[in-house]
């Protein structure tokens, strides 16, 4: 993170946020460059990626919307049974989702 930046999770992150470094992954590509303008396809993008948290400009520490927060945690709760729907009744996997569901719920 540089000096002039705050790390926030990209779930917090909106169009028009300024990055304040470079955006890497993990293998030490650069996915955006510090400086770069956040837009809704490039946070899409960065989602489908599992990026998830990034370092911006000036980002307002906000309270947090109780509806949004809910919303957020229903959106996740639906992309994990969308990510787990072509598995069986395997039971490892079976808790697997129990575990991410509960996080989701619990976090």
């Amino acid at each position: 993170m540089s000096a002039a930046g705050q790390r926030i999770a990209l779930d917090d992150a909106r169009a028009g946020m300024v990055l304040a470094g470079d955006l890497v992954d993990a293998h030490g590509g650069v996915l955006l460059p510090g400086g770069a303008t956040l837009t809704e396809a490039n946070l899409n993008s960065l989602r489908r990626r599992g990026v998830e948290a990034c370092d911006v400009v000036g980002a307002a520490a906000e309270a947090p919307d109780p509806a949004a927060l809910a919303l957020r945690r229903t959106q996740q709760l639906q992309r994990l049974q969308r990510l787990f729907r072509k598995h069986g009744d395997d039971e490892a996997t079976a808790m697997l989702l129990q575990l991410l569901t509960t996080y989701r719920q619990n976090g």
